[in-house]
């Protein structure tokens, strides 16, 4: 049986490079219940616009978080005092009243730059298309004193106006935890197609908990994201807009120990 969903694991990095989403290595993964700690749609600070970004909290009161229509989402590490590096979620793009067209949400570190365009793409969606997409998202890290005041994750709205609902499905801790479980990848291409497929499959003595993909071309719109039918890995599919075109991505997976 798999241990407890609620287990602390660790990440054992795999060798590719994730760029500005990639979680530190050799971190702890704490999964939590679902819980919404952005919703646009409910925020006082209303809509995102086009071709700007917002920086958002991921640990703080019930206040701040309702400020970004989210709610309270226990830290798993606040006996310590540990604030999240890293989180996986499920991010989602709501057309706006004001969406005129196709556009991207792009997810990460809030002391960072936004990524340049063709790069950190997290969700592209269609005009008039809710979609959303499992990714893990790296956060300035909290313990520092370089973090904007104004939350650790960055969340950028390329090309039209769009609401963006995120919910936690686990955090990224930067301490060694129990031993039993980790995040495998492994890279996807496809050359003048309009679909795309990839999965990643997790040792022999492990079973998925969960997973998802990054596709790094505004062209291509996640379809689907679901374990294998064997429960020993993760498949996600990709499609263009219409047209034949080139990508290349990752597919992820996080892999529990069987006992």
């Amino acid at each position: 049986m798999i241990r407890s969903f609620l287990a602390v694991f660790v990440f054992a990095a795999c060798s590719t490079t994730w760029g500005q989403n990639s979680p530190q290595e050799a971190s702890v993964y704490i999964p939590v219940e679902p819980c919404r700690i952005i919703d646009t749609r409910n925020s006082a600070m209303g809509v995102m616009l086009a071709n700007t970004s917002r920086d958002f909290f991921v640990q703080s009161s019930d206040n701040v978080l309702g400020n970004q229509g989210g709610a309270d989402c226990p830290n798993p590490r606040a006996a310590s005092g540990e604030q999240p590096v890293a989180l996986a979620a499920y991010i989602v793009a709501v057309p706006a009243e004001s969406s005129t067209g196709n556009g991207i949400l792009s997810a990460y570190p809030s002391d960072l730059p936004p990524p340049a365009r063709g790069a950190g793409a997290t969700v592209n969606f269609n005009a008039g298309q809710i979609i959303g997409n499992t990714t893990i998202a790296t956060l300035c890290n909290a313990n520092e004193t370089d973090c904007p005041d104004g939350g650790t994750l960055g969340i950028l709205a390329r090309d039209t106006d769009e609401h963006v609902v995120v919910d936690v499905q686990g955090y990224f801790f930067p301490r060694a935890g129990v031993p039993g479980y980790q995040l495998v990848s492994n890279g996807f291409a496809a050359a003048n197609s309009s679909v795309a497929v990839g999965q990643v499959e997790c040792p022999s003595d492990k079973k998925v908990l969960g997973g998802g993909a990054t596709a790094l071309d505004p062209n291509w719109f996640l379809d689907s994201s679901l374990p294998l039918n064997n429960g020993e890995g993760w498949q996600v599919r990709y499609r263009s807009n219409g047209q034949n075109f080139s990508v290349r991505g990752q597919t992820w997976a996080i892999c529990a120990s069987v006992d």
